[in-house]
């Protein structure tokens, strides 16, 4: 005949013992890999926050060169500019349009040729 009502008893005790202490070593496992894992995220987000706190301590000390301050004084003056060039009158608006003269640029004179100097030129350029 089959195995009688108290081995198969006795089996399935036994079986059911095995799965409760593989659960429980299943547990322990999952309980030590989260504590694990939560340590390496605390210390992943310290860094961050270490690292972000150092940057702005940095620009805080940090004086901008002067370069970049002139940069920044003459965008934020260009930003302004348009709005400045509409409110003009016509009639300057018509004299910065108006095309640039031409020059005359000699480089190696002719020698009969007289070259004019600077004080003559600005007083042709008055009577003109």
């Amino acid at each position: 005949m089959g195995p009688s009502a108290d081995e198969i008893d006795r089996k399935l005790r036994l079986s059911r013992e095995q799965v409760d202490q593989n659960l429980d070593v299943s547990d322990e496992t999952a309980e030590s890999d989260a504590a694990r894992y939560g340590k390496v995220a605390a210390a992943g987000v310290g860094a961050v926050v270490v690292a972000a706190a150092g940057v702005l301590i940095y620009r805080r000390l940090r004086r901008p060169a002067r370069r970049e301050q002139l940069r920044r004084i003459l965008v934020e003056a260009l930003e302004d500019l348009p709005d400045v060039l509409q409110d003009l009158p016509d009639e300057l608006v018509r004299k910065i349009k108006r095309p640039l003269p031409s020059i005359k640029l000699v480089v190696n004179p002719e020698a009969g040729a007289k070259v004019r100097g600077a004080l003559e030129s600005m007083i042709r350029r008055v009577r003109d």
